[in-house]
């Protein structure tokens, strides 16, 4: 996968790794000159050469910083833009994927590939052009470079290297699987920080924030005890390693000493010589750390390949030769046709069973039922967010599955259960990327009974929502998204117990407008008897089937359930539908 992405991008990574690699090498060949000049140079006391090879010791020191300067600077930019473009397709892909699709990878999964996985990439591309290629330029130019100054004194580096490197590993093989302990920890303690943010009122108004504030203190002490675990061993790694380092360096030392005492190496070979220790040494260290960042990043790489390779979800494709042009409506031909559907989201048990309706254009149907009774499912399967398990719908006579997307989706306008707002104006959040002037806007909120508080908004519609629109009261929130819903101008209105939040006179009034302002075909789904008493059609269901359907009047006279809903709400002598019609 990340091949793929770095592709395009081929020039400026070889460019980069050039760089990187001329100005790693100008840094291993530094200790090398100042042998040169100690052993060689000095002793002639030529004034002149001695200043030469000293700023030409200096030059290669700060062509060095600036090429390696430069490359971080390319490294970053190209690492930068590959991820952007990994994140970009994979939201992209994240939208075109399947209720089914949805439900199998969980939306807080995707978030975290969206947003932490992505992160780990970036980190793992960044590092291998800036530390990769310089941590394994150090280490070979090193050992070269130490075998080609002393071979005697390389052997003492032989010797050291490996009990070093298998410290490194063994502290770091140890160390990972705390610290991903502690991630683990970390990420239980931010679930319980956004269930308190989340319900701090219900806390406050329950006299509970001791008793949270004590449930944190839990979680809160599980990170710092992984994190003191996990730190407590990386604490080994620098005097185990700094034992090893000084160790060696007292051995060349001595042994360098003996050497030189006998002729075989010089003072400035045995200079450069520490200098190339503590440089593979540092390399060594290097390496390790890409090695952990590797493996964290194919981990990350494979969740996010999951997704954007993830085949089109083909129960939700319409192709071309099976596909027909929606007709116009109607008034002759039902808007919405469900004949015999049965439904199963885990395909164990019937969610929808035997559901049977027709809805003519400009007519409404009203759906009731118990919690889990279905009521929702019937709106996912219209949109076509799931297939039926047996049994068809059409629209306009056309069967859902032969209907392009995109022709499907210009046809409703939805007001879900549990709908969001941006945060951003409530013009951006109503005209929702379309192109509808501020007239149509305010028409549209005018009629979901809007404009009244957005009249005491500053700005109007330029007044700045919070996300969610948690800066707006609940009834607040339900007319702003019906009325983006009417915005568009939809031919099928689907309102999933879109006014529950609404006072009863707000929501008479807001009927009153649909019916006089809109010839739009409706669903809806309510708990409120008020919401749907006016529909021509009511279905009440009860776990998973129709077991009434009609008129208001009708389900009062043969459906126990509904009538005592009714009875709950309106009273024991509520009117009847016809006298309802009358309510302005």
């Amino acid at each position: 996968m990340l091949r793929r992405y770095v592709a395009p991008l081929r020039g400026r990574v070889i460019k980069n790794a050039v760089i990187k690699t001329t100005g790693t090498l100008l840094e291993v060949v530094l200790p090398t000159i100042l042998a040169f000049i100690v052993d060689e140079v000095t002793p002639t006391r030529d004034t002149g050469r001695i200043v030469f090879w000293g700023i030409f010791m200096a030059g290669c020191s700060i062509a060095a910083w600036f090429l390696n300067v430069a490359a971080n600077h390319m490294a970053s930019r190209t690492a930068s833009e590959v991820v952007s473009n990994i994140r970009q397709d994979l939201f992209c892909r994240s939208l075109d994927l399947s209720a089914r699709q949805l439900d199998e990878i969980s939306v807080s999964s995707l978030e975290s590939r969206l947003t932490s996985d992505t992160y780990v990439i970036h980190r793992f591309l960044s590092a291998t052009l800036r530390m990769g290629i310089r941590s394994l330029l150090l280490f070979l130019g090193g050992v070269f470079f130490c075998f080609y100054l002393s071979w005697r004194l390389a052997l003492v580096l032989v010797v050291l290297v490996i009990p070093l490197f298998f410290v490194i590993r063994f502290v770091f093989s140890r160390a990972i699987p705390k610290f991903r302990q502690v991630q683990i920890k970390v990420d239980d303690m931010v679930q319980v920080i956004r269930e308190n943010i989340r319900g701090i009122k219900v806390s406050k108004a329950l006299n509970k924030t001791q008793f949270e504030q004590e449930r944190y203190s839990v979680v809160n002490e599980d990170v710092r005890q992984a994190e003191v675990a996990a730190i407590d061993l990386m604490a080994l790694m620098s005097p185990l390693v700094n034992i090893l380092l000084f160790g060696g360096l007292t051995v060349v030392l001595i042994y360098g000493a003996h050497l030189a005492g006998a002729g075989l190496v010089k003072t400035g070979t045995i200079i450069a010589f520490m200098s190339y220790f503590i440089q593979i040494t540092n390399s060594l260290l290097g390496l390790n750390r890409m090695f952990n960042i590797y493996n964290r990043s194919v981990a990350s790489t494979a969740r996010i390949t999951e997704v954007l390779d993830m085949p089109v979800d083909q129960s939700q494709a319409v192709p071309a030769a099976e596909a027909s042009v929606l007709p116009s409506a109607s008034p002759d031909v039902p808007e919405v046709i469900f004949r015999h559907v049965t439904f199963s989201y885990l395909g164990k048990q019937n969610d929808l069973e035997d559901i049977s309706f027709a809805l003519y254009p400009g007519r409404t149907l009203g759906i009731m039922g118990a919690t889990g009774s279905g009521k929702s499912t019937i709106i996912r399967l219209l949109l076509r967010q799931y297939d039926v398990t047996s049994g068809e719908i059409q629209v306009r006579g056309v069967p859902l599955k032969e209907v392009p997307a995109a022709e499907l989706k210009a046809l409703f306008g939805i007001v879900f259960q549990n709908d969001f707002l941006f945060g951003d104006t409530v013009r951006a959040n109503v005209r929702f990327g379309r192109d509808l002037d501020d007239d149509e806007l305010m028409t549209a909120l005018r009629h979901a009974q809007a404009d009244d508080f957005l009249a005491d908004k500053d700005g109007g519609l330029d007044f700045k929502l919070a996300s969610k629109g948690v800066n707006l009261s609940g009834g607040q929130k339900q007319r702003l998204l019906l009325g983006r819903a009417l915005a568009g101008g939809p031919d099928v209105l689907l309102l999933d117990d879109a006014s529950s939040a609404l006072d009863f006179k707000t929501e008479a009034r807001l009927r009153g407008a649909l019916r006089r302002h809109y010839e739009t075909t409706t669903i809806i789904i309510a708990q409120r008897i008020s919401s749907v008493r006016q529909a021509d059609e009511i279905l009440f269901l009860e776990k998973g089937r129709a077991i009434a359907q009609g008129d208001h009047d009708h389900l009062m006279a043969v459906c126990e359930p509904y009538r005592e809903i009714a009875h709950m709400q309106l009273g024991r002598t509520s009117r009847t539908s016809a006298d309802a019609r009358q309510v302005p």
